[in-house]
């Protein structure tokens, strides 16, 4: 499966050009900007997206809320993504609404992982100079602040990060974005 970040905005776009309200549209607006800043990388553009001390909530591995708290730790966990190139993904997004307050999303969520970063993780991978795509499934609720910025996030997922989740990819799988960054 070749991945294509840019597939991540249909379900979104679509959700953006049928708003019923310039509320529920601004909010679907941030939405799109918060994941192309993940996606591009730009951490100054996602903190943007946000209040000033959002919260995480994130469950899905078995060990409760994993999330950062206020800013510092916010950005240090996108850091960290940007850092170890695990912004590199594509969001098959199945449901998207939103009220006044909250946005909800549902869907595949398909990551390009680094072979190192994965055996960080304590994963037994042979090869860590390859590319893997990490696929799962997850939903979210960001609830919303009165001036349009999302106050964090609260992410459920079916379960932890494990070998029977991650398959190696060939180059021609990889994002043409990433595959003109790498040597050779």
């Amino acid at each position: 499966m070749k991945i294509d970040p840019t597939r991540s905005f249909a379900k979104v776009d679509e959700a953006i050009a049928s708003a019923a309200s310039p509320r529920h549209r601004a909010i679907l607006e941030n939405y799109r900007e918060h994941m192309a800043a993940e996606i591009d990388g730009d951490i100054d553009r996602i903190m943007a997206t946000q209040i000033d001390e959002p919260e995480y909530h994130i469950y899905g591995q078995g060990v409760g809320d994993t999330g950062p708290k206020g800013q510092a730790e916010v950005r240090a966990f996108y850091q960290d993504i940007v850092d170890n190139q695990r912004n590199i993904l594509q969001y098959d997004i199945d449901k998207i609404f939103c009220s006044d307050d909250n946005l909800f999303h549902e869907g595949i969520l398909r990551i390009v992982f680094p072979g190192y970063a994965l055996k960080e993780f304590g994963l037994p991978i042979d090869d860590v100079g390859a590319w893997y795509l990490y696929s799962y499934r997850t939903c979210a609720i960001f609830p919303y602040a009165e001036d349009g910025r999302a106050k964090g996030e609260d992410v459920y997922s079916d379960g932890p990060l494990s070998m029977d989740r991650i398959q190696k990819l060939a180059p021609d799988e990889l994002p043409d974005a990433l595959r003109e960054r790498l040597p050779g």
